[in-house]
């Protein structure tokens, strides 16, 4: 290769030499023409670039192009090569790349453009088919004439032009690339692009969220604020002068702005609030700009991005100082209002606040009901009084809080009162409060009723359409009527006139009707009061008759009725007529709104006139704006097989409305209004006329989306899951159904032994295996059909199989099929039982040989103490250090013959597992250390530790082990030992944390291996062989042991302990 010594002006001579001006070429090319490596041509073009002296755009993923730019006008047209070297490129991008011919007027400006050219990324990036050949405009004629002005420039002015645009036709944003191709008079422009929608439409986003809130900080009085997602940071705050502003994000604003006696509560509801992704809303005090103390409600909403995570909250907090003054104020003087209210007589005052809540009750009026005032305080209206009573307060009290003055007239207790409503202002005039006024007008109304009553008679017999009249003297039971009254009951009608009792007209009524009519004459009668009912009889022809009587029951001054005047009114045409309309179209209402599917229904002129709610709920939204068949252009709809748009002529409803039965469905792709696309089957029929003539369209839509997705699902889930079978490792797969047959097959290990998975599909267990073994496994593939996994060991083809039954669940949890797994493992069974037999020999041979020694050592210190005894005297200053090194060398001896032996036992010397408390055994460890933790001054802190299954004895070792450790290596300070728990799902996580000397981190896997020591014993003592204990002992409880430490950073020792289940403290 020849040397990488090129410089900018030959990099510069070898791009002019590949083509004319504006023709791309390559890294590669360049390289190639100079003999060099990539990289070195690469950087040269970067600085020729960086002076203008190049062009260059990056295609595709990873590849970039460069070109001159225009600088002399003799420039040559790109070359034939350079056109196959454009198309060799452009095939291979992702961006889109098309050479277009414009079109000009006869003036010379440009009108379209035809395409000659396009690459395979060019459709999916416009959604334009079969484009060679075709003009723009016939392709899509709403396309803008923007596009055809900046290819024209280039035609034009033979100057290439880079820019960004929105094709508003194509519904996209485009980054575009056009230079000349070929020569002028060909009039071609090359054009490569690629589609910015998503960029753009997330800058639009982020831009509109930046003015949403600068637009909040602006129009809004309140103080606007920024915080991070977990408020550890404001980002920015807008005080309003009410506040202190910050402009730079802080994170100590807790202490800056919250008083100090409302952080935990603040803090309390921040928690609440991001715990919850849920609006944070609270009253609380704040240290003001100047100084003082001030109240606010403060309300942040969290913003959340696509995947529901939050971004950032905006909140606002209102200054509510003022307001909470007043309600001191309003305390104070509550009591004043309270004193005059008692005294009100004849009547009730109560105070209520915006929440509709008594805050005062008083009055001597409640001694008329059955109300006492400590019953309204403190309690919201609608919670005192029953609910007709409350229904007719509410819009009073409303009022009332609004600024306006409102009155009502009730029943309630057996009297009649008048209630005033009115605003309670404060110096501003904004409504703080409302208060009511209530007098009981009982005596009034009696006397306006009596006056009313005096023309009662009159009003009734000369009511319209009556057929005629009645008066019922209640007191002597005396029916008069006249004779059309008479007929109508199937009554005398001479002796109608005479006078005959009630029941004679009750027998008449409707049997279904009978108890109910009897019931409100009674009722008016009670309470002398109007009377008014609709009701079926039976005249004297036997015909059934409806008929509306309204009348008033006329009493004295004691209130005893005297007579029933009133007049009846036949309305059964009336009455039929509305019962056969409200039949119909309550049969209509509940197939329209019931239908599973959408409906919508258009005149014959194409305006929608009805739809029910379920095509509200596919489309998004309300869609009765078309008022022609024109205005259906407004719907995107599309083709969903081919995505081709539909024309408002081609839409179902158009053709229904032109005759056309659809039966075979239109399957169409809708935009609904939240911007999402949906798959809908739609079907139609028109309504004709006795005549024939269309009068009305109505079709159906069935949302499809899911259907089609989850149909595209399953088959991309059924490819992965046979993929998974038939390549299952050292195993085998298979599906069966209810009859135990055998649907899918599949795994190495049926390679292995010679069987083709073809042949067990379609077969049952028992076509296939032997009659003993199908008794084994049968019960298992009927339990796991019922829902139950097994496991289970089979010895089969020489081989020893682990195997393991399941069912098979669908999207609903509903089983469907089983599922059988088999693994071969022989080999893994195998070096399973050779490891065990190893493990026996090793700890038969630790035991005996820790055993044996302990004889001779006991024989050596024995004697060695008899020296020390007899011939003490004998020896001189260096014996007796030499027989004092030979003592402790023995009693060491002793130690670590014990610890192993103690080692060796943990599997075949410990008890059996049952259930432990790990409180109470640290409790008894830490009385057993007590004389060490008060020597060392040691602190120990436990949090609440688990009920599990273990050996006691070992777990207390275990824990022994590790307090003496934490305690013996704390260095020069007093210990500082912390034990806690933490359920990670099946297991249980227990760590013993000390703030001692630590371990280096190299050699933290030393600290379990027996004998192996970081320390000389001159620094520490101990045998080295506590750990390894300690990690042999987890083991056994199925658990790992593990250390995190950094010198001098104290040392966290952790391990593992399986969960009994999942009640476990």
């Amino acid at each position: 290769m020849a040397s990488d010594r090129v410089t900018d002006s030959e990099t510069l001579s070898a791009v002019a030499s590949t083509g004319s001006v504006h023709e791309p070429v390559t890294t590669s090319e360049i390289a190639d023409i100079l003999g060099c490596s990539r990289r070195t041509v690469y950087n040269n073009l970067e600085e020729l670039h960086d002076r203008g002296a190049v062009h260059t755009k990056k295609v595709g993923a990873q590849a970039r192009v460069w070109w001159r730019p225009a600088n002399t006008s003799n420039e040559h047209p790109i070359s034939v090569s350079g056109e196959e070297k454009y198309r060799t490129l452009f095939e291979s991008i992702n961006q889109g790349f098309c050479i277009i011919e414009m079109l000009f007027d006869d003036t010379g400006d440009p009108v379209d453009f035809r395409f000659l050219e396009t690459n395979p990324a060019f459709e999916e990036l416009t959604g334009l088919r079969d484009a060679e050949g075709e003009r723009m405009h016939d392709l899509e004629p709403e396309h803008e004439q923007y596009w055809f002005d900046r290819y024209g420039e280039v035609v034009q002015t033979g100057v290439p032009v880079e820019f960004e645009a929105e094709a508003e036709a194509l519904d996209r944003w485009y980054d575009v690339y056009a230079f000349p191709f070929g020569d002028h008079e060909s009039q071609q422009v090359a054009v490569l692009f690629d589609d910015i929608t998503e960029r753009k439409q997330a800058e639009a986003k982020l831009q509109t969220s930046k003015e949403r809130f600068r637009a909040l900080v602006t129009a809004s009085s309140d103080v606007v604020y920024r915080m991070s997602p977990d408020w550890s940071e404001m980002q920015e705050l807008e005080g309003k002068e009410f506040l202190a502003d910050t402009d730079e994000p802080i994170s100590d604003w807790l202490d800056k702005y919250i008083h100090p006696d409302e952080q935990p509560r603040v803090t309390e509801a921040i928690d609440e609030a991001i715990r919850t992704k849920s609006t944070f809303e609270l009253e609380h005090r704040v240290e003001r700009d100047d100084g003082s103390t001030g109240w606010t409600f403060s309300r942040a909403v969290p913003m959340l991005d696509e995947d529901g995570e939050i971004e950032e909250w905006i909140g606002m907090a209102s200054d509510i100082t003022e307001r909470k003054q007043h309600e001191r104020e309003l305390e104070r003087s509550e009591q004043r209002y309270r004193t005059i209210a008692e005294h009100v007589p004849n009547g009730l005052v109560t105070l209520f606040d915006h929440d509709l809540e008594y805050t005062l009750a008083a009055g001597r009026g409640f001694n008329r009901i059955p109300v006492e005032p400590d019953d309204l305080e403190g309690t919201k209206f609608h919670e005192v009084w029953p609910d007709e009573i409350a229904a007719e307060l509410r819009p009073v009290f409303q009022a009332a809080l609004a600024g306006e003055e409102h009155s009502v007239e009730l029943e309630y207790a057996g009297h009649e009162w008048i209630l005033h409503a009115v605003p309670i202002t404060d110096e501003r005039g904004e409504v703080f409060a409302g208060m009511t006024m209530a007098q009981d007008i009982t005596e009034q109304k009696e006397r306006e009723r009596y006056l009313r009553d005096a023309k009662s008679q009159l009003e009734a017999a000369t009511e319209a359409g009556a057929v005629g009249t009645w008066e019922w003297d209640v007191r002597t039971d005396e029916m008069v009527v006249g004779p059309s009254f008479a007929r109508t009951f199937g009554v005398n009608p001479d002796a109608a006139q005479q006078g005959v009792s009630l029941d004679r007209f009750i027998d008449a009524i409707h049997e279904d009707d009978r108890d109910r009519v009897v019931t409100e004459i009674e009722a008016a009668v009670e309470t002398c009061g109007e009377y008014e009912s609709e009701y079926r009889v039976w005249n004297a022809d036997g015909e059934l008759r409806w008929v509306v009587a309204r009348g008033r029951v006329e009493c004295d001054d004691d209130g005893e009725p005297l007579t029933f005047p009133g007049a009846l009114t036949d309305i059964t045409e009336r009455k039929r007529a509305e019962l056969e309309r409200r039949r119909n179209e309550e049969q209509l209402q509940t197939l329209f709104e019931t239908l599973p599917v959408g409906v919508v229904v258009a005149d014959a002129d194409g305006s929608l006139i009805r739809t029910n709610d379920t095509t509200k709920e596919i489309w998004g939204g309300d869609i009765l704006d078309a008022d022609s068949v024109a205005e259906y252009e407004q719907y995107s709809v599309r083709w969903a097989d081919s995505g081709e748009s539909v024309a408002a002529e081609e839409m179902t409803m158009s053709r229904v409305l032109d005759g056309e039965e659809v039966r075979e469905p239109d399957i169409f792709e809708i935009a609904v209004d939240d911007g999402e696309r949906r798959i809908v089957r739609i079907e139609g029929m028109p309504v004709r006329s006795p005549d024939g003539d269309v009068t009305r369209g109505v079709i159906t839509i069935t949302d499809i989306t899911d259907r089609r997705e989850y149909q595209r699902k399953l088959a991309e889930s059924e490819r992965r899951y046979r993929t998974l079978i038939e390549n299952f490792p050292e195993g085998a797969v298979g599906l069966f159904d209810e009859d135990l047959e055998y649907t899918a097959v599949g795994g190495q290990l049926l390679d292995e032994i010679g069987i083709d998975p073809d042949e067990r599909v379609g077969n049952t267990i028992m076509d296939i295996h032997s009659s003993d073994w199908v008794d084994e496994i049968k019960p298992y593939f009927h339990a796991a059909l019922e829902g139950e996994s097994n496991e289970f060991d089979l010895e089969l083809y020489d081989r020893h199989l682990y195997a393991h039954t399941l069912p098979v669940r669908n999207g609903d949890d509903e089983i469907f099929a089983g599922m059988i797994v088999v693994q071969n493992v022989t080999e893994r069974r195998e070096y399973q039982r050779k490891l065990e037999e190893s493990n026996e020999r090793l700890e038969q041979f630790a035991y005996a040989a820790s055993h044996d020694l302990q004889e001779p050592l006991r024989m050596v210190t024995s004697y060695l103490q008899l020296i020390e005894k007899r011939y003490a005297d004998a020896f001189d200053e260096d014996g007796e250090e030499f027989l004092e090194y030979a003592v402790d060398g023995a009693e060491r001896m002793r130690e670590m013959i014990d610890a192993l032996l103690e080692y060796s036992r943990i599997e075949t010397r410990g008890d059996p597992f049952e259930p432990v408390d790990l409180n109470e055994i640290l409790e008894d460890v830490r009385t057993d250390l007590q004389v060490q933790i008060a020597e060392s001054d040691a602190d120990i802190t436990v949090e609440e530790l688990p009920h599990l299954e273990g050996d006691a004895s070992q777990l207390r070792q275990l824990f022994q082990n590790l307090l003496d450790n934490a305690i013996t290596y704390s260095g020069d300070d007093p210990p500082l030992i912390h034990v806690d728990a933490d359920r990670r799902g099946n297991e249980w996580v227990i760590s013993v944390e000390d703030n001692g000397i630590g371990i280096e981190p190299d050699k933290q896997e030393r600290v379990f291996t027996v004998f192996d020591r970081l320390h000389s014993r001159e620094e520490y003592d101990g045998t080295g062989i506590g750990l390894a204990l300690c990690q042999r002992i987890v083991e056994r409880h199925g658990g790992e042991i593990w250390v995190d430490s950094e010198p001098g950073d104290g040392a966290t020792f952790s391990f593992t302990l399986p969960a009994g289940s999942e009640h476990d403290l």
